[in-house]
């Protein structure tokens, strides 16, 4: 009989629609008292006393109670034990926010000593740096006076920030002309546009390239104060100047050939043009000859002028003087990371001991509230709570009992005469909430004389920032 019960249950339960009714978890989510008739229709506890009772179950020989009255009696405990397990957490939740609390309070009283020990830390850290780069410069500064003097200079090196533009300027130029010259010679040879742009390339390295590599290195010797070094230089210029003249009227020839057109098989137009050159130097007769000569000359003009501005006029003056700047620069770089390093840990202490300050007023007052919230559950709701579902839960099955009786038709079991308890723990929290209480108390305490300490600690903070700054000026050997 009880096996054709469970199996009829066992198929209605795969048939049956799942009910969307709340469910028993978020049923008693919270502290509210359900009724004692929403507990019964909740469970079912009519339909599954009268059903189990129709099949005589459970049966008159059991001696426990069988699963249904089990379900009800886990359920309760569940409940009980899940609102204390709520104030456990809530103990637990203070408890931590408290300490944090009086950890801020540490943090404001050792702010000063933390601040003092990292920016020393920050300073051992940048000294071997900082000393090496002030040694440098120092070393750096002898060696620039002593060139100074050593060439009888008394005004300030003139050199770009950047070389950049000058650079640009190169390869714009070597563009330019050899596009220009591409174009002139395109016409008089053979392979066209390909072949005058092969020919002008050539020609514009030389002119641009040579220009400006004599502008920046040998000419530059002409300003020297010691003759053998500016007789060099001076060479230098007036070479540079007579094979200008020589190559670009050469090219003007080799032009030429190329513009008439009646070039042997065997014959090299270079050649000829060099040697028609030799012959009559002036001798063009043909006037884009005459503008590719013009314009071979003034690109080369202007590239050597570049290569004298890249730099100090005067051999190796920029070059030295660049290398203190940039050791200089350095070593201020250093410097300033160390002062923004000590600004930065000075804004984290004031920012923080401020923040606790602040933070520390509005969590006292939070932490009593909490305490008083929690006092008022522990006191009075738990108590009413676990007081009020034992006695429901009670008569859940004493009504499970009673609709079971009069639905079987034999006798029921035994433990049906037995008295039901549901027992609970008061869960005293006395000795928890007097120490919570007292170390609120203590944090309010302590809040009180933190707020006057922390603004004399705010101005040692200051000092001792102020200081430190005054401190490593003394590495900066040109502040």
């Amino acid at each position: 009989m009880r096996k054709g019960y469970y199996l009829i249950k066992f198929f209605k339960n795969i048939f049956t629609p799942r009910s969307t009714e709340t469910s028993t978890d978020s049923l008693f989510a919270d502290w509210d008292l359900i009724s004692y008739e929403l507990l019964m229709n909740h469970f079912n506890v009519k339909e599954e006393a009268t059903e189990r009772g129709k099949n005589n179950a459970p049966a008159t020989a059991a001696s426990t109670p069988d699963d249904f009255h089990n379900s009800l009696v886990v359920r309760y405990q569940k409940l009980i034990a899940t609102r204390v397990k709520e104030i456990s957490s809530r103990f637990e939740g203070l408890e931590t926010r408290a300490d944090k609390a009086i950890e801020s309070i540490n943090f404001l009283n050792d702010a000063k000593t933390k601040f003092t020990n990292e920016i020393d830390i920050q300073l051992e850290n940048y000294e071997p740096i900082i000393t090496d780069a002030n040694s440098r410069v120092r070393s750096l500064k002898e060696e620039v006076n002593e060139f100074k003097a050593k060439n009888n200079l008394t005004r300030d090196a003139s050199y770009p920030d950047s070389k950049l533009w000058y650079y640009f300027l190169l390869f714009a130029l070597l563009g330019f002309e050899s596009f220009i010259n591409g174009t002139l010679f395109a016409s008089g040879s053979a392979q066209g546009i390909f072949g005058g742009w092969s020919i002008a390339v050539l020609i514009s390295a030389v002119n641009v390239i040579f220009g400006f590599m004599v502008g920046a290195f040998w000419g530059k010797q002409a300003w020297s104060i010691h003759q053998p070094l500016k007789t060099i230089g001076i060479i230098g210029f007036l070479l540079w100047g007579a094979f200008t003249a020589v190559f670009n009227l050469s090219v003007g020839h080799i032009r030429s050939i190329y513009e008439e057109g009646n070039i042997a098989l065997d014959s090299n137009p270079w050649t000829e043009g060099f040697v028609n050159f030799l012959n009559n130097p002036i001798g063009l007769v043909d006037f884009t000859s005459w503008v590719l000569v013009f314009i071979g000359i003034l690109f080369a003009i202007i590239a050597l002028f570049d290569g004298i501005r890249i730099d100090d006029k005067y051999p190796g003056y920029g070059a030295i003087v660049r290398k203190l700047k940039d050791t200089q620069a350095e070593l201020h770089q250093e410097v300033d990371d160390l002062k923004e390093s000590a600004n930065e840990l000075y804004d984290y202490y004031l920012n923080t001991g401020d923040e606790a300050i602040k933070k520390l007023g509005q969590e006292s007052i939070e932490l009593r509230e909490g305490h008083d919230f929690i006092k008022e559950r522990v006191r009075n709701e738990y108590p009413k709570y676990c007081s009020y579902y034992s006695d429901n839960f009670r008569r859940l099955i004493g009504s499970y009992r009673n609709y079971n009786l009069e639905a079987r038709s034999d006798e029921a079991p035994a433990y049906f005469k037995e008295e039901i308890t549901f027992d609970w723990d008061t869960d005293n929290r006395d000795d928890q909430l007097r120490g919570l209480s007292s170390k609120i108390d203590d944090i309010g305490i302590k809040l009180g004389e933190q707020t006057g300490l922390w603004a004399a600690n705010r101005k040692e903070l200051d000092d001792i920032k102020i200081k430190f700054l005054e401190k490593i000026r003394s590495y900066d050997s040109i502040s």
